[in-house]
């Protein structure tokens, strides 16, 4: 699945596992992604600002 995001774009993501260095997201689309060092509990939605896509994951910066 391809969705149209290219870095700079902030996206609304919900929050679907915490880890020691970050959290991992998923967009409405499916999407899945990477926000490091970012704090926020499972199932916080999260504006995210991306960083890279590769046309199916992504890395992002919390808003």
């Amino acid at each position: 699945m391809t969705t149209p995001m290219r870095a700079g774009d902030v996206v609304a993501a919900t929050v679907t596992k915490v880890l020691p260095f970050g959290v991992l997201v998923e967009t409405p689309a499916g999407v899945h992604g990477l926000v490091r060092s970012a704090k926020a509990g499972a199932g916080a939605v999260v504006n995210v600002c991306v960083r890279e896509f590769d046309g199916q994951r992504f890395s992002a910066t919390l808003m």
